[in-house]
């Protein structure tokens, strides 16, 4: 039930709606128990005049409420009947649609935030995550709560309205057989109450099995190249069945314990439908109630039967609802573990004078990546670093754009720790081309002014001249405006490279970080682009990570990383001199040149 609220409070954003939803519902209600008690003066005046009696309360009530004698009543009953049927289906419309309008509005709030608080969380939150568990929340998730508070909780809340005007109803016909069919109520209060902890639990299962459904489609989408090439395509399949297969059991749980409640509830229904005859009977012979309001009775505990299915059956998605939303909470609760002081201040431009001071990290307790790392990097120093792959290099760039906090040490820029300073403005100004394409399925002018939505065209046909890429750009389709597929599909690895590189430049940051920046590109390609980034690297500090030594041989520092510490530095010429590790990779890479030689 606190669950359950939860999922009511949700509409209370909407508190002008759902007023207006409220009142349609209750005369919803109230046209349904003038319908109800309708069967009453039909049967007494229509039916058996004879059997009329100072107890007839309603059919009484009718005429002097309208003032209108009985023969002028039967001639009315047909138009007093075509108005509340009419009356009960106009306002049964307006409170649906008002009822679906709040759970539409909640529901695209709660994407927002959700989305929101996705695209906030720290680096490590996705490291723990697989995208398609993620994709399962903020769509199949909020589906369902949307179906819950659109559809559901609509129903659920005006049949408890129409359930509470039968039941005033027969209360008031004859409050002692009333009070005798009760006594089956409890009875189905804790079926209720059974069936809604199963379907919840289940239900929650169910949502985790859509979410490994999910993974499996976009590990299967985005490596579909890596499946045909070892020719896995059918280890995939039966993959992806196995996966069905386990959803499949859970949702036929859900279905088979969705569908035992309505039966159970109809069975309730005979039984109490026998001992109402039995006793009713019994009450008509002894001049308690006329036969109009006894059919009445009848009718009113038969319409219960309409109501509480409904109510079952809403409690059934609203369960479904309730566990989906506690996994949805589980994404927006969290916090990300890197974010700003409070009141810390913006980073001023800087010039990129870059400070390590006894780094360590790891990224779980039992293996340090980085231990005690402690350089320094000039304004418009150009260092590279190398080494063996897992050896360090990229996490020492993750921790300069706090993509991840360091377990102990300091890093500053501009004699500031970086700890200290708003997050937006320390990566406004790094540059940062990885080893990794991130490229978005848009405009190639959208993806290399990413960020920068207000650049004129002429700069960022500045930055792919730049970058070497205008000439390719140029004999696209649409040029500039045209499309490039998801990641950059439509596109090379040499194309999407130079437009990351061009992406870069566009930002003119007083701190560019090369990850792997030419690692994609040809002999030819890669010449021009070193000849366009050597330019482009005057004046502003810059950090080159790079496998292949040709591309770094210029490098004013090379910092050589091995097992998480620097175990060289100097100059390419330095490096090769000495019978270390960069000697050798050098040597691995350039068989041909022995003895130190550059």
């Amino acid at each position: 039930m606190k669950q359950l609220m939860k999922l009511f409070k949700l509409v209370m954003f909407e508190k002008r709606r759902l007023a207006i939803s409220l009142v349609c519902t209750l005369l919803v209600a109230l046209f349904t128990l003038g319908f109800v008690n309708l069967i009453q003066p039909i049967i007494d005046y229509m039916m058996s005049p004879s059997d009329v009696s100072e107890n007839a309360q309603f059919t009484i009530f009718v005429m002097k409420a309208f003032n209108i004698t009985r023969d002028q009543l039967v001639q009315y009953l047909p138009w007093i009947l075509v108005g509340v049927v009419f009356g009960k289906g106009l306002f049964t419309f307006l409170s649906s649609f008002f009822m679906q309008s709040i759970g539409i509005r909640v529901v695209r709030r709660m994407r927002d935030d959700l989305f929101r608080s996705l695209i906030n969380q720290s680096a490590d939150y996705f490291d723990r995550r697989s995208t398609g568990e993620l994709m399962s929340r903020l769509t199949s998730d909020v589906d369902r709560i949307q179906d819950a508070l659109s559809g559901s909780a609509k129903d659920f809340i005006q049949e408890a309205f129409v359930l509470l005007a039968l039941i005033i109803t027969v209360f008031v016909i004859d409050w002692k057989l009333a009070l005798a069919t009760m006594i089956i109520t409890p009875l189905a209060v804790i079926l209720i109450a059974v069936f809604s902890r199963q379907l919840k639990r289940i239900g929650k299962q169910n949502q985790i099995k859509v979410a490994n459904i999910f993974s499996l489609l976009h590990e299967t989408i985005t490596g579909s190249k890596i499946v045909k090439a070892f020719t896995m395509e059918e280890f995939e399949i039966k993959k992806f069945m196995e996966a069905t297969r386990n959803l499949y059991r859970t949702a036929i749980k859900l279905a088979w314990i969705g569908s035992l409640s309505s039966p159970f509830m109809e069975f309730l229904g005979g039984l109490l439908g026998a001992f109402i005859l039995l006793v009713g009977s019994q009450r008509i012979a002894a001049g308690h109630i006329t036969s109009g309001e006894f059919g009445t009775f009848l009718f009113a505990i038969l319409s219960m039967y309409m109501p509480i299915r409904k109510i079952s059956r809403a409690n059934n998605t609203l369960q479904h609802g309730v566990a989906c939303l506690e996994r949805v909470e589980e994404v927006m609760l969290s916090r990300p573990t890197i974010v700003d002081k409070p009141e810390a201040p913006a980073l001023p431009p800087v010039k990129g004078h870059v400070v390590f001071e006894d780094v360590t990290f790891s990224y779980d307790s039992s293996r340090p990546v980085l231990r005690n790392i402690s350089f320094t990097v000039l304004p418009t120093e150009k260092i590279a670093l190398v080494g063996l792959s897992g050896s360090g290099k990229t996490t020492i760039i993750n921790l300069l754009s706090r993509f991840y906090e360091s377990t102990s040490g300091r890093i500053k820029i501009d004699d500031r720790d970086i700890r200290d300073v708003r997050l937006s403005s320390l990566r406004s100004q790094i540059g940062l081309v990885t080893q990794e394409l991130i490229l978005f399925n848009d405009t190639v002018r959208n993806n290399i002014a990413y960020g920068l939505a207000d650049t004129p065209d002429e700069e960022v046909i500045r930055a792919a001249k730049t970058a070497e890429a205008h000439g390719f750009i140029s004999a696209l389709p649409q040029g500039y405006d045209t499309k490039i597929g998801e990641k950059g599909g439509l596109l090379s690895s040499g194309q999407k490279q130079r437009l990351s590189i061009a992406r870069a430049l566009l930002k003119d940051p007083p701190i560019l970080i090369l990850d792997e920046a030419t690692s994609a590109l040809d002999a030819e390609s890669e010449q021009q682009i070193q000849i366009a980034l050597a330019n482009v690297m005057k004046d502003r500090t810059t950090i080159v990570i790079a496998h292949r030594l040709s591309t770094i041989r210029n490098a004013d520092r090379i910092f050589v990383i091995d097992k998480g510490t620097i175990a060289e530095i100097g100059t390419h010429e330095e490096l090769v001199q000495q019978n270390g590790i960069y000697r050798k990779l050098s040597d691995l890479q350039f068989p041909e040149k022995k003895e130190g030689s550059p």
